[in-house]
Order: structure tokens, then sequence, then C-alpha cells
């Protein structure tokens, strides 16, 4: 009875004070993902929502550690959700995001279904602003994001994809409207290849880029942005910024190159609040 006593008091008190009753903090049915929210809600305050997708064999809890998303809730800046993806015949958590990427065994779980249901499940019940929708993708994750904002324009301002890339077959790509587009990519990549080739297809990161760019109506040129030193494994300021020229409101689409960075940078304390500022600048107006 005091168990159940202590779960009732903190899920209201993550409810915020004013409210009728508890909110849902599990969602996804039978793949079940705790939502993280601040202990407190601010009374009237919508907040952003993250939602985070594992790399290939990783897991939700892991990826949010690695991205620094675990921590925004704590700070009051942002609810988070990080799923797990279906397990594989290898045990290997894995998002059906693209043929390139990863339902090695095809399995064909409709991960658009289930997370696109989890973000309209989480905005009806939390205080979230759908204007602050944001997914963050790496790898396999990355992939997924892409898919995502082919798919699910409607309910994702923004997507992060870090090594990840967009969809194999662009004509498969269909968006409802624009959708911000980061692609975030380390020149060293053995694993997903910045130029493109290797096991994922000829699709790269500044080809991504372009993609979207064609998608949301952008020009075809890119501005370089000032530098940035966001991974620690490599000295000095590795990130090189572009910006696509001539996009629209609501589709603006950017490469951060990481010279020198491999598939897992070493991310170094200025990552997430520079991704999570890009978010912030990059919500749907």
């Amino acid at each position: 009875m005091l168990h159940r006593a202590i779960v009732v008091v903190l899920t209201l008190a993550a409810c915020g004070g004013d409210e009728p009753g508890p909110r849902p903090q599990t969602f996804g049915g039978d793949r079940p993902a705790d939502l993280k929210a601040p202990a407190t809600l601010t009374d009237g305050m919508q907040y952003p929502l993250v939602v985070v997708l594992h790399g290939f064999g990783a897991n939700g809890f892991a990826e949010s550690a690695y991205l620094g998303t675990s921590n925004l809730p704590a700070a009051n800046q942002a609810l988070v959700i990080a799923p797990d993806g279906t397990t594989d015949s290898m045990g290997r958590q894995f998002w059906n995001a693209d043929p390139a990427c990863c339902d090695f065994d095809g399995k064909n779980p409709d991960d658009v279904a289930y997370l696109g249901g989890m973000i309209d499940e989480i905005v009806d019940s939390w205080p979230v602003d759908p204007d602050q929708v944001y997914v963050l993708g790496h790898s396999n994750g990355g992939f997924m994001a892409y898919r995502l904002a082919c798919e699910r324009a409607d309910a994702i301002a923004a997507i992060g994809s870090l090594a990840g890339l967009a969809a194999t077959s662009p004509p498969t790509c269909q968006p409802s409207r624009a959708v911000n587009v980061l692609q975030i990519h380390g020149t060293a990549d053995a694993t997903v290849p910045y130029a493109g080739g290797g096991g994922f297809g000829g699709v790269g990161a500044a080809s991504s880029a372009m993609q979207w760019a064609t998608h949301n109506g952008c020009g075809t040129t890119r501005s370089d942005d000032p530098l940035l030193d966001l991974d620690n494994a490599v000295p000095g300021t590795e990130t090189h910024p572009h910006t696509t020229a001539g996009c629209p409101a609501n589709g603006a689409v950017d490469l951060w190159e990481l010279q020198g960075s491999g598939h897992i940078p070493l991310w170094g304390p200025a990552f997430t609040p520079t991704v999570m500022q890009w978010f912030a600048d990059h919500s749907r107006s």
C-alpha cells in the first residue's frame, strides 16, 4: 500500500497542482515507453516534446543519455520520450525506417504508426506545444526520423538526424508540408559514410540535405555559418554548419559537417544546448 501511495503522489506531482487528475506517462501499447517530464509542470507553459530514436542494436535509455536529452525534463526544458524499436532474431532493436536500414529480418513493423500514434497521444494528454515537436535520431534512428518527416509532417516541426540518411528512393517520400531538417554527420563515419555508398546505398549526408531541400522548395546553394566545437574527440572547431538558401518558413535544411568525426562522436557540453537551440529556432510558426 505504501508503494502504491508513493506512485500516486509522484504521478500527481508530475501533472501540476491544478489538473483534474493524473496524466498517462506510459505510451506505445505492447511496446511501452515512459514519458519523462518535469517533477512539477510550470502553470500555463507549453513544453517542447523531444522524441529520441536510438541506433541499430541500442536502446532508448542509452541513446537519450548519449545525446544529453535525458537531462532536459529535470531542467524544466522539455518533455522527452525515448522508445525502443522491435527486437530482431539476433536480439538487436531496430526501426523499420528504410529498405537500407534496418529491418534485416523482414519483420515489417509499422513504426510510423507506432511513433506517430505516440506523438498524437502525448500532445493530446500533456501540455505540449504542437509547434515544438522534435525528433532526434541517431544512425538507424536518424533514418527513422527522416521517414517520420516524410509520413507525419503534420505532427513534426523539425527533425535532427545524426549519422542517418534520407530515403534511398526519394519519390517514396511525399511530405504533406515542409519540415525543418538538421543533418549532423561525421566525415570519418565508417558505418554510414558521409559521402554515401557502403551498405546503405548511394545517399550521403549532403545528398540527404539536398533531397529535403527539394521537398521543402529551397534553393540549391548553401552558405557557411560560424564553426562549432561539439566533438571532444576532434581538436578544435570541427563542426562546419551549412545553411541551405531560399528555404520557406518551417522548411529550413541545415547540414552540420563534423570534419574528422566518426559514427559515434564524443560530445562535449555544448552539443545538447546547441541542438536544442536549433530546434527552438525552428519551431513551427
